[in-house]
Formats: structure tokens, C-alpha cells, sequence
């Protein structure tokens, strides 16, 4: 049986592998990256004020008061006053935001398996299958 691999030689090729796969999803993205992540951050939570967006996403809550109001511009989130809380705002997505969002996600795993179908061959692609649990393992530590 042959040597497992060293664990720090897998770590650095599975980064930079991974680091040139999340660059080409990303420019497979309709939206700048501030705002994507404003747009993912809000699916996730439902509602949030712009200083907890700020706070995740460690930027100036007034960086975060701009990429929100550009977002509200194009309609994608929109604000109302906190039902328990009637000094803050709350942010949420929009119907066309969310649709918008599930369509970014759509291209990027278009473009995803269309790259896996294009340039991985039937044993790369069981493989690959093998290793997913694994990697999401690790993503979960």
C-alpha cells in the first residue's frame, strides 16, 4: 500500500487549487463582489441592519450604508423599520433580489459543471465525488 500523501504539500495544492477555482466562479458573477456578499448575507440571515452587515463583513458601516443603497436602487433589497426596535432598519431581499440571486448561483454551477464535464475524466469525476464529504468536513471544523 502506498505512503499517504504529507498533509502540508495536500494543504497547499488543494489551496491554491481552490483559490483559481473560486477567482473563475467569481467572474462568472453579476454583481461586485461587495454587493454579492451583502446580497448572500441576507439570504442567509433573512434581516439584518447595515452595522451588523458592516460588522461581518468587516467595513466602514458607512462603505456598507453605499453598497446597500446601490443594491435598494436596483430594487434587490429593501428596508423597513424593526418591529421590536423602531431606531433601527432592518435590510432584507426583495423578490427580485432573491430571484437574482438564485440565478448568480445557477451561472456559477453552470459554469461549474460544465468545467467539470469538459475537463475531468470518468475516474477524476469519482474521485472528485469521493472527496466532497471530505472537504466538507473540513470546511466545517
Amino acid at each position: 500500500m502506498p505512503d499517504a500523501p504529507d498533509s502540508a504539500h495536500l494543504a497547499a495544492g488543494l489551496r491554491q487549487s481552490l483559490v483559481r477555482v473560486v477567482r473563475r466562479m467569481r467572474a462568472t458573477r453579476g454583481f461586485p463582489l461587495p454587493q454579492a456578499a451583502v446580497l448572500h448575507h441576507l439570504d442567509r440571515l433573512t434581516s439584518t441592519s447595515i452595522g451588523e452587515l458592516a460588522s461581518h463583513e468587516r467595513v466602514r458601516p458607512q462603505s456598507m450604508a453605499q453598497t446597500v443603497g446601490e443594491l435598494e436602487a436596483l430594487g434587490l433589497v429593501q428596508r423597513s423599520p424593526d418591529p421590536t426596535d423602531g431606531r433601527r432598519v432592518l435590510l432584507t431581499l426583495t423578490a427580485q433580489g432573491t430571484a437574482s440571486l438564485e440565478e448568480e448561483r445557477r451561472q456559477r454551477d453552470d459554469w461549474l459543471a460544465s468545467a467539470i464535464e469538459e475537463q475531468l475524466d470518468d475516474a477524476e469525476r469519482a474521485a472528485l465525488a469521493i472527496a466532497i464529504p471530505a472537504l466538507s468536513r473540513i470546511a466545517d471544523t
